[in-house]
């Protein structure tokens, strides 16, 4: 797929910023979902996501000139990207992109892994597409409505970005996106790290010499 087949299926303009890919992707997406439109939309959405994918690769556009590019400017293939070993340890280093965005430093295929066993600690997992890859996230909150929590993965070299959205699937304002994600975040932080190991039983005490036994 080229850039300019991307910005096609996005709707943005050949030179269209960072933000606005993602903007676009992210309103493509919540409308594509094969769990919203059916199985029918697959297709759909995997182009949305390649698209993005192509896009996000690309960098910020040039600015556009009015010369006609030669044959020899196209950019080339994107190299495979590195694959690292699960560390024995815990998860991947997790950072805040901003509100509603992770960042793992990890393939996304590692980073996916860990997204599934944290998201257990926010909600019932509800759908789940490996090809994508997107998965679905039902949580209850006490005195909030049922929440949709989408994640949707997107690599970029040896990290991985997690686009959250929320959205209450009740007649309620859903809670803020912040505060969810938050709450996924925490539960990454707290696998990369080993629990600490169970206290050692006492050993039993030796009486001092020349102590009386009994």
């Amino acid at each position: 797929m080229t850039p300019a087949e991307a910005a096609r299926i996005l709707g943005v303009g050949a030179s269209a910023s960072p933000d606005e890919v993602r903007i676009a992707y992210r309103s493509q997406i919540r409308t594509h979902h094969p769990d919203r439109a059916g199985s029918s939309s697959s297709a759909r959405a995997a182009s949305i996501t390649e698209a993005y994918r192509v896009l996000v690769e690309r960098g910020p556009a040039p600015p556009e000139e009015p010369t006609v590019r030669t044959p020899g400017t196209a950019a080339g293939p994107v190299p495979p990207r590195a694959t690292t070993e699960v560390p024995a340890f815990g998860a991947p280093p997790v950072g805040r992109v901003d509100e509603d965005t992770l960042a793992l430093g990890a393939p996304p295929d590692e980073s996916f892994r860990w997204l599934l066993d944290a998201a257990h600690d926010v909600g019932e997992i509800t759908y789940v597409d490996r090809s994508m890859p997107i998965m679905e996230v039902l949580c209850r909150f006490e005195g909030e409505p049922a929440t949709s929590l989408l994640l949707t993965l997107q690599g970029r070299g040896e990290r991985t970005e997690v686009f959250c959205t929320v959205e209450s699937i009740e007649a309620r304002p859903a809670p803020p996106t912040s505060a969810v994600v938050d709450l996924l975040e925490l539960a990454l932080h707290r696998r990369r790290s080993p629990p600490p190991p169970p206290p050692s039983p006492p050993s039993p005490s030796t009486p001092p010499s020349g102590a009386p036994t009994g």
